[in-house]
């Protein structure tokens, strides 16, 4: 009985911090290369700067659930090839990087290792999602939203290139 209280009390604290406070999203503050601060909202498109960490995070929680016997292949190809991917990420080497990245998705549509259509294509997305453009092929963009998405983002880079190029 005194816990059942305790839980009621809690929750109605938490609806009125909610209700004082507004329902807003988090934001934080993380920092660049430069040392500059730079904003953060959570639960926006923006992509983290750990996005090589959490799609090795993700690897690793299919590797494990393949080693329980929960779901079938071998991940490890994966693992490995992600891990290649953070080490070159780190160095700075973006072209590596890109590469390593394009690699890793097209393990991931030959189904390497035995791994199932339903796992390849979750693990596509999340690396699709968490990862930067700049280290997607165009043709991953093309599978991702369509060509004339991408077609119409390719005209408004090359609008805005030669507009910067005539202001000069």
């Amino acid at each position: 009985m005194k816990l059942e209280r305790c839980g009621r009390y809690l929750a109605l604290a938490v609806f009125s911090a909610a209700t004082v406070m507004g329902a807003q999203a988090a934001s934080a503050a993380s920092t660049d290369v430069t040392g500059q601060g730079q904003p953060v909202l959570w639960l926006s498109d923006q992509k983290s700067t750990a996005w090589v960490e959490e799609l090795m995070g993700q690897v690793l929680t299919y590797q494990t659930l393949a080693d329980k016997q929960v779901i079938e292949g071998n991940y490890q190809p994966y693992l490995d090839q992600m891990i290649k991917v953070r080490n070159r990420y780190r160095a700075g080497d973006r072209r590596a990087t890109y590469d390593g990245v394009n690699q890793f998705m097209t393990m991931l549509e030959v189904r390497m290792g035995g791994v199932d259509e339903h796992s390849a294509e979750a693990l596509w997305n999340f690396c699709y999602r968490v990862t930067p453009d700049e280290y997607h092929a165009r043709d991953r963009h093309v599978r991702a939203k369509g060509e004339a998405e991408v077609n119409k983002e390719e005209e408004f880079l090359r609008d805005m290139e030669e507009r910067a190029s005539l202001s000069f």
